[in-house]
């Protein structure tokens, strides 16, 4: 069997979207140089000629999906490990045992790989919240749970472990041998529009999932037993319905208990209304916001839009949540590393959702609250008003021209609340402006940004000031670092002992309190801080510090911390009151979040100056 390298393999997944890629995108991903990218593209069109056409101007691209999938699902690198896990798991469920020695000579791995492999499912269903396990007793391999919880199982670990994917619903059908997806995915949309159902893209590749692992199921001779199903007529006719198109399209045969399971399906798509829990839920989204206000400083409350928008989500949440028929979010990852601060905010969100509904939710259905904040909060930009005032040699004569011209720039309104000479320059004190316009050189105001005019106004000067304001908007991070909370060089084994080291000093100087270390593990077990690009930002749900701190260990060795490399931890202590030093240190991540080189760089700094040069991205001096 022709065989591709990991990091061939991984090439061509990027190219199963069907979009052209430059090297250099390639070599920023996999971290390698363009000229390993194109030796490994020449690697792979020797072994399968043709398969990746090469533009000089346009980069890489493949337009045989087929071969594409046929090559990634046959191979054993293929990363992987979520691939393997998950025929694994779903090799186990096919059968009510299976021999351990066997079943890993099937595999092409030792019964201690195999091992290892199973432990890792099964904490992956342990942080999941299922209680099923893969149990093994003289040698043989089974889970002792019913058909209905099997395919949550399966649905699971497809939709929520295996995620490193594009949206396409393509990149599943490798894990399906005797089921064709898109031949569901059109009888479906066939049904539900003339059913007048509306449901996101995202949702019909979660519904056809769910659809062909019923009947890849049934197949197999593994029919759903006496499950509790919705009541609702409603669901039951449609389940019945589609149920009878599913057997007359593609001549496969159900038992009657599959129209419940499809009922209970359709209960968590489709919603109906109800006036009690939406003024329940109401209720939860204002007193939520409240308290983000309180926590973070950042007032949604008047966002009558984003009020809305949480609340629909609630109330499909809570049908998805009474019908096991959780979203997954392919952009899960990029909206973390983006959108840290506003992500953080979504797990305080789902903290109280999950105390409300008393459930676990997945970073998939945190990441979607994210999406939200995200819209609302470039509305409240959009409201942002700045005050300035205009010194200028050409008195009120120039106002007109100057309030059109800087009336809007970018999300900001500036009000220009006057013109002044020269003669009148303290007078701005009274006037308390954001900033001051100067067409004069070298004017200096205690107190008050001066911003000088270099040509009357041009886009030039525009972008200068939208710069300017942002930088105004922020406090600068460093007074949130102390030499004696920099620990470089160090080596622990795993994410609880850094934790417990980074709490430790943080306790000593008494920045936080007692319990820290126990609120910054309860918040890794709701979403890991684990970000990326050898990074892990551990803190609380909530603001519990009692100063605005960050405490920085740097490792020796790299460490496992929710299945990513992480080297750069930064332990933050968040005090309720707001701090826009925090602004400032969560944007600086972010752009080290998308910049591997600096983030290598940093990892490898092994003084506190060194460490505050990268990070501030200027001289600092001690």
């Amino acid at each position: 069997m022709k065989v591709c390298s990991q990091r061939q393999l991984k090439i061509l997944k990027k190219l199963l979207d069907k979009e052209y890629v430059t090297t250099e995108m390639l070599s920023n991903y996999l971290h390698v140089s363009d000229r390993t990218i194109r030796n490994d593209i020449h690697g792979i069109n020797e072994l399968f000629p043709g398969l990746v056409i090469q533009s000089r101007t346009k980069g890489v691209y493949s337009d045989d999906l087929e071969s594409l999938l046929q090559i990634i699902g046959q191979s054993d690198e293929f990363g992987p490990k979520e691939y393997t896990e998950f025929n694994v798991l779903k090799q186990i469920l096919s059968t009510n045992h299976m021999d351990i020695y066997e079943f890993a000579d099937r595999l092409f791995m030792s019964d201690s790989s195999l091992t290892l492999m199973i432990r890792s499912i099964n904490q992956k269903l342990q942080n999941a919240s299922f209680k099923s396990r893969i149990r093994r007793k003289n040698n043989t391999l089974f889970i002792e749970c019913d058909e209905d919880e099997k395919r949550r199982l399966l649905f699971y670990f497809l939709m929520h472990e295996y995620n490193d994917h594009s949206i396409y619903r393509m990149d599943y059908q490798s894990m399906f041998s005797s089921v064709d997806l898109s031949s569901i995915r059109e009888i479906s949309i066939v049904f539900l529009k003339k059913h007048k159902i509306n449901i996101r893209d995202i949702e019909l590749i979660s519904f056809t999932i769910h659809v062909a692992l019923m009947i890849e199921r049934t197949i197999q001779g593994n029919s759903i037993g006496d499950i509790e199903t919705v009541e609702n007529t409603y669901y039951v006719g449609l389940a019945e319905e589609y149920l009878n198109l599913l057997s007359e399209k593609c001549s496969w045969s159900f038992n009657k208990n599959e129209v419940g399971y499809l009922a209970n399906l359709f209960a968590g798509k489709v919603l109906l209304e109800n006036s009690d829990q939406i003024s329940e839920l109401e209720t939860l989204v204002n007193r939520t916001l409240h308290d983000i206000k309180d926590a973070y400083g950042i007032d949604f409350l008047e966002d009558m839009e984003l009020k809305e928008k949480l609340l629909v989500h609630l109330v499909g949440l809570n049908n998805r949540v009474r019908h096991h028929a959780y979203l997954n979010n392919p952009m899960k990852e990029q909206i973390k590393i983006q959108f840290p601060i506003l992500f953080d905010i979504s797990v305080y969100m789902a903290d109280q959702i999950q105390e409300y509904f008393s459930i676990h939710l997945y970073e998939d259905e945190i990441s979607y609250l994210t999406l939200h904040l995200m819209g609302s909060l470039e509305r409240i930009k959009k409201k942002n008003s700045k005050k300035v005032v205009i010194l200028s040699p050409l008195g009120e004569s120039g106002f007109q021209y100057f309030s059109h011209r800087i009336q809007f720039i970018h999300e900001y309104k500036i009000n220009v609340i006057q013109i002044i000479s020269m003669q009148e320059i303290n007078s701005v004190y009274q006037l308390k402006p954001d900033l001051v316009l100067s067409f004069y050189d070298e004017v200096h105001i205690d107190g008050i940004p001066v911003y000088t005019v270099q040509n009357f106004l041009d886009n030039e000067d525009i972008e200068n000031i939208y710069s300017l304001l942002n930088v105004l908007n922020k406090e600068d991070c460093s007074i949130l670092f102390e030499e004696d909370l920099f620990f470089a060089g160090k080596n622990f084994a795993c994410e609880e002992d850094v934790i417990h080291f980074l709490c430790e000093k943080l306790k000593h100087k008494c920045y936080v309190q007692e319990d820290y270390e126990n609120l910054i593990l309860e918040r890794e077990k709701v979403a890991p801080t684990a970000y990326g690009n050898l990074f892990a930002i551990p803190h609380p749900i909530k603001r519990e510090g009692i100063a605005n701190k960050v405490a920085v260990c740097i490792l020796r060795k790299s460490i496992e911390w929710d299945s990513q490399k992480v080297k750069v931890i930064f332990l933050a202590s968040l005090a309720r009151k707001n701090n826009k030093n925090f602004e400032d240190f969560f944007a600086r991540l972010t752009d080290l979040l998308s910049d591997y080189q600096k983030a290598k760089k940093l990892s490898k700094v092994n003084t506190y100056k060194e460490f505050m040069e990268i990070f501030l991205d200027k001289k600092y001096s001690l």
